[in-house]
């Protein structure tokens, strides 16, 4: 890609002079953003998790004045943590990276995380970072997860599964060039509101050799309808183009289980949910399964008896079955599965 050509603004120069370059810088100014190169990361810092104090008396306890990690969380100590911010759409936006301290031959495989929430609620905090993406990486995965646009320091505004999924997609050229990773080992991991995140991005790559999805939005109307009408009247319609003038189109668009035909069908899925979920109620996942049942994409439905919207009373089961997931299809590369109606 060309570089933009670096005007010079001489401020003393005549009227004439000096409106003749302002005109160039703002050509150049429209060429630079147009053109600009998504993935390409415009800064990276250490994540400074020491300094949050509610967090390490969570995970760590004090010895001889020295905060040490308890054993539980021993996984930090494996895996460096990074904040940084990207070019998406020539949007600044903000990203947390998590990287195995140990690399394996060939670069390490990538997780993409998709968080939940909107705005600042459910963002990526310290405690995400810790509890998830750390974890993760610990497993011998990169994994990277976007704010999305207009969330902790990034330029512009989310829409709720409209132009911010492209933060998603901009990732990938992002990862190409982050050194010690394998860009043809790519899963992907969203939860909640990440989970629609998940199915719309499913939708637009075949890139993708796993995807795990927790609690996972499918059905927008149906969620709007079990909270009240709470989500319509303050998310999505502060949020979605569109949504005050053409609800039914917007709302449809983003949810996944109308568009079940548009998946990756070489992706398989994990989906995992609660059955006392309030957030986004089991039918959710139950009615996306049927429909990737009907479309012969490759799923695996888990019902939690009991789980919420979290699974915080299945953490462990949880972890080991997306640590599989990833493993089966990431380090070992298995085959895809039958999914012609067979056997005796």
């Amino acid at each position: 890609m060309a570089k933009p050509l670096i005007i010079p603004v001489y401020f003393q120069q005549k009227p004439m002079i000096k409106n003749r370059i302002l005109v160039l810088l703002f050509f150049v100014v429209v060429f630079t953003v147009s053109y600009g190169q998504n993935g390409r990361i415009l800064s990276r810092t250490p994540f400074r998790w020491q300094n949050y104090d509610t967090l390490k008396r969570r995970i760590g306890v004090k010895q001889a004045r020295v905060w040490v990690l308890k054993p539980k969380y021993n996984y930090v100590n494996k895996v460096t943590l990074e904040e940084l911010f990207y070019e998406s759409d020539g949007l600044k936006v903000k990203a947390y990276l998590a990287s195995p301290k140990k690399i394996v031959e060939g670069g390490n495989p990538v997780v993409i995380y998709n968080r939940g929430g909107n705005r600042e609620f459910g963002s990526l905090n310290e405690y995400k970072m810790i509890f998830i993406l750390a974890r993760v990486a610990s497993w011998g995965y990169t994994v990277v997860a976007s704010q999305y646009r207009g969330t902790d320091g990034g330029e512009g505004m989310e829409e709720f599964g409209g132009s911010d999924v492209n933060d998603i997609l901009n990732l990938f050229p992002l990862i190409e060039d982050l050194p010690n990773t394998n860009a043809t080992k790519i899963g992907m991991y969203g939860w909640s509101r990440g989970g629609m995140m998940t199915y719309l991005t499913l939708m637009k790559t075949d890139r993708i050799k796993a995807a795990v999805v927790g609690g996972a939005l499918s059905d927008l109307q149906l969620m709007d309808d079990s909270r009240g009408g709470e989500m319509g009247e303050y998310v999505f319609s502060e949020l979605i183009p569109g949504y005050a003038t053409d609800k039914e189109r917007v709302i449809r668009e983003r949810s996944a289980v109308y568009h079940a035909d548009k998946l990756c069908k070489t992706t398989p899925i994990l989906l995992l949910h609660g059955t006392a979920d309030w957030r986004v109620v089991p039918e959710s996942s139950l009615k996306m399964a049927l429909a990737m049942q009907k479309e012969k994409v490759p799923y695996r439905l888990v019902m939690f008896e009991g789980g919420d919207h979290g699974l915080n009373e299945y953490e462990e089961e949880v972890d080991k079955m997306v640590k599989n997931w990833f493993h089966k299809y990431l380090v070992q590369e298995a085959s895809l599965p039958n999914l012609i109606p067979h056997g005796k």
